[in-house]
Formats: C-alpha cells, structure tokens, sequence
C-alpha cells in the first residue's frame, strides 16, 4: 500500500493566510466604499499578483511536494522463543591434550 503526503513548507502557508486576509480586506472595500473602476482593476489586479507571485515561488523553490509513501505490509506479531546458542564440540575440550571438559558418558 502506498499512502500521499502533501509536504507544504511554513511559509507558505503563511503566504497563502495573508492572501486570505487581504483577499477579505479588498472585497469589504470594493463593496463598503464607492471606488471607481479604475481603482477596483487596480485593487484586483494587486490581488491577482499577490496569488500568482506566490504560485511561482512556490514553484520554483519546490515549496508544495505531493510525496507517496509506500508502507510495508502489516506483519502478524511473532511470539519471541529463547534463542539457543550452539557451540562446536571443540568449544568443550581443554587446551593442549585436548581432553574434555565434560564429564565422560558410559
């Protein structure tokens, strides 16, 4: 399974906060006040480049990444069993006359 992250940087989100803001303070003034024409394209177009400047950063400083993570399949939890550690028959014989450490079997 592979799951998507959407990877946005901190000041970009700032970025697009203070769009909204200022988005929300231009409207209120073009519908409060009674601007003329000329002075609400140019309230607009203010604006349309805030919004599109901060596209083009974002874009080309990689700020919004869309990321896919694949994650591994769940595994069925394994019951820990005391490990046993072997040892070669040489392990068990003194140094020299290699004679045993064990005790003799009859």
């Amino acid at each position: 399974m592979s799951s998507m992250h959407l990877r946005i940087r901190r000041w970009v989100m700032w970025w697009f906060c203070i769009g909204i803001v200022c988005g929300v303070i231009a409207v209120s003034i073009i519908l409060g006040d009674n601007l003329t024409p000329p002075q609400e394209k140019i309230v607009l177009l203010i604006g349309g480049a805030h919004w599109l400047l901060g596209g083009i950063v974002c874009w080309a400083f990689e700020s919004v990444k869309m990321e896919t993570r694949s994650t591994p399949p769940a595994q069925k939890p394994t019951v820990a069993t005391p490990e046993r550690y072997w040892h070669p028959a040489s392990d068990f014989l003194l140094p020299g006359r290699r004679k045993s450490i064990l005790p003799w079997r009859h």
